[in-house]
């Protein structure tokens, strides 16, 4: 879709009008005409390190409650700050997905998949939209925007920047996610739009496959947006980015979009990603097979790449330099397996693993960390070495280049795991202990061998290794 179609012309033919004014006669005797009192505060979900909180709400005029997850970090690591995710549920009961979806980010940051992260669950109510109704009486975008995120910073130890913010959200939050993040890219690092709905340009333009009554989503339609069609035109994902285009490209925020190809949504999805495309808007675009419209079915079916997202924005900043790219640059890979992702030589995975460092590299404070991505799900051993093979060009060994050399001492073995592997302390020992670092400091490199079991691939040597990283250790 490369051209932006018209809305519904604001003068519907004359059976819809008369439609509509029967529909609405009709809800105005049962007393649906007017829109339900706003439920600013919702039941607490009880679930492991899951907490309800409620603060006043100065645009609202009343008591707003939220649910917030904490990793075990949070109470471990006191004086520590937080990235923020924000997930916006979908239409229907706002704390049905608070206790599976919390469990779901709780596993994923103890296997050292995703950086220890809060997760925040607004109260979007039934079908807020998350936006601002026309009327007035259900501010829902001003109340996320302008009163809890400044009520999270404020009460819980987040890092209270853009740098610490993702938006997310599924169906009516996927849509929810897309707004936030296109009108307010100065406020989120990444936003995540999943099985978004609605994103026709005509609320009236139900999907096909759609089972919603059409008095009930006349009762939406009037709730929301006024029954007005510019209004609510003017409040879709496609409008504002195609106005704020090139703020949001200047924001670089990071935006993936993702609906299950058995989706309802879909064909609306992919009209939104092809108007992006045209736009110039730089997002990632996943239609995984045989997923219908459910959360945590299409999470899973994202596989590694998910974590990677959250990695790609959350993961501390890296400690050390990257060398021996397989790019080509320096020695060649064995069967022209180059690769330009930043890993080593292409793994059957078809990319290269990408080995990268954070955390403290000093001594007196060793919280030095590895991890590599993606790699085959079999056993790792991450090694260290004392200087750069082939002055950083490294030499052919299996499917890949050897970069860390010298003094050779193994770290530790690991299995891979959706792809990813870690080396972290205080799991694993310090690898200032390990690698036995002297007290005075010094240089050492890094690398990551692995099994790659496919002899079809490349060389028979069936294994392969990550990048180099270099890193100096100091006293």
């Amino acid at each position: 879709m490369n051209a932006r179609p018209s809305p519904r012309d604001s003068n519907p033919p004359r059976w819809l009008q008369l439609a509509r004014a029967a529909l609405c006669a009709s809800l105005a005797c049962v007393g649906l005409h007017t829109p339900a009192l706003a439920q600013w505060t919702t039941p607490q979900v009880i679930a492991p390190r899951v907490q309800y909180r409620t603060f006043q709400s100065a645009t609202a005029s009343a008591i707003v409650s939220y649910h917030v997850w904490t990793p075990p970090a949070y109470d471990t690591e006191p004086t520590r700050r937080f990235p923020v995710l924000y997930w916006l549920h979908g239409s229907g009961s706002p704390i049905a997905p608070i206790a599976p979806l919390s469990s779901w980010f709780d596993s994923a940051i103890a296997q050292g998949l995703i950086p220890p992260m809060l997760i925040v669950f607004p109260n979007g109510m039934g079908s807020s939209m998350w936006c601002d109704s026309k009327n007035g009486l259900v501010p829902m975008e001003t109340v996320v925007i302008g009163d809890l995120i400044p009520e999270v910073d404020a009460q819980l130890r987040t890092i209270p920047s853009r740098a610490g913010r993702i938006v997310e959200g599924f169906s009516m939050g996927g849509q929810g996610a897309g707004r936030f993040a296109f009108k307010f890219p100065h406020l989120f690092v990444a936003a995540s739009l999943l099985g978004a709905g609605p994103l026709q340009l005509d609320f009236l333009d139900e999907p096909p496959c759609s089972t919603t009554p059409l008095s009930v989503r006349l009762q939406l339609y009037q709730n929301v947006w006024g029954s007005d069609p510019a209004y609510y035109l003017a409040n879709t994902p496609w409008t504002l980015a195609t106005n704020n285009v090139s703020t949001i490209n200047a924001s670089g925020i990071k935006l993936r979009m993702a609906t299950g190809l058995l989706d309802c949504m879909i064909a609306n999805h992919t009209a939104l990603h092809d108007q992006m495309t045209t736009l110039g808007i730089p997002h990632s675009w996943t239609t995984p097979a045989g997923v219908d419209h459910d959360a945590l079915a299409l999470l899973n079916a994202l596989g590694p790449a998910n974590w990677e997202f959250y990695r790609d924005v959350f993961a501390p900043p890296p400690t050390g330099s990257a060398f021996c790219l397989g790019n080509g640059a320096g020695t060649p890979c064995p069967c022209g397996n180059t690769t330009t992702d930043g890993g080593g030589c292409a793994t059957s995975l078809g990319m290269g693993a990408r080995l990268r460092a954070s955390g403290s590299a000093s001594l007196s404070s060793d919280s030095f960390t590895l991890s590599v991505y993606p790699i085959p799900n079999t056993s790792v051993l991450f090694f260290q070495g004392s200087l750069q093979l082939g002055n950083g060009a490294g030499q052919v060994f299996g499917d890949g280049l050897r970069c860390a050399g010298g003094s050779v001492i193994r770290l530790g073995a690991k299995q891979g795991v959706a792809n990813f592997a870690q080396y972290s302390p205080p799991l694993d020992t310090p690898i200032s202990i390990k690698g036995a670092v002297p007290a005075g400091g010094g240089t050492r490199t890094y690398q990551a061998w692995f099994r790659n079991p496919d002899p079809a691939y490349c060389t028979t040597g069936t294994f392969n290794l990550s990048n180099g990283w270099t890193v100096d250790w100091t006293p």
